[in-house]
């Protein structure tokens, strides 16, 4: 049997980051939460984590230092940075940046988990 996908969720906004761990669940993936850069360094290095997960409730400067974090301790890990609109900025170095809708996010979130960059087209 396949092990289950495990996907730490990071973000600022409680219910935004509920209703999204459901979705994820629903879609067949583990889903841990954290709600600070802190709390969400302490999973990484305590659990098996497959997919970090940012919200962009976590603000830019934030996200960056997790991104640089996360790398120092898990190389490999794949880490999605989420934008908030249908324009998607540049990606934080380390990182992809995926779109807020919830198709999109499954996507990125499955190819990610299977090795593979989430690639977006315009």
């Amino acid at each position: 049997m396949a092990r289950v996908v495990q996907v730490l969720s990071v973000g600022y906004d409680r219910n935004l980051m509920l209703s999204r761990s459901l979705l994820l669940r629903n879609s067949g993936y583990e889903v841990m939460e954290a709600h600070s850069r802190h709390q969400a360094l302490a999973l990484v290095r305590s659990a098996e984590i497959d997919v970090l997960l940012i919200c962009h409730t976590v603000p830019e400067n934030e996200q960056r230092a997790l991104v640089s974090a996360v790398r120092k301790q898990r190389l490999l890990i794949r880490i999605l940075c989420m934008s908030e609109s249908d324009f998607l900025p540049a990606p934080i170095e380390g990182s992809t940046i995926v779109s807020n809708a919830p198709a999109e996010l499954l996507a990125a979130i499955h190819l990610a988990a299977n090795g593979r960059r989430a690639v977006r087209r315009r």
